[in-house]
C-alpha cells in the first residue's frame, strides 16, 4: 500500500510541475513588467 502511494504522489508531482512550468513561462512573456505569479493552484 505504502508503495502505490508513494507511486501516485510521484506521478504526481511530476505532471504538477510539467503542467505548471509552461504557465509560469507564458506568464512571464504576457507580463514582463510585473511580477505577478499564482502559487498554489492545485
Amino acid at each position: 500500500m505504502r508503495r502505490i502511494s508513494a507511486a501516485i504522489s510521484a506521478i504526481v508531482g511530476t505532471i504538477v510541475s510539467v503542467v505548471t512550468l509552461p504557465f509560469r513561462v507564458l506568464g512571464r512573456l504576457l507580463t514582463p513588467g510585473r511580477g505577478r505569479s499564482r502559487r498554489g493552484a492545485a
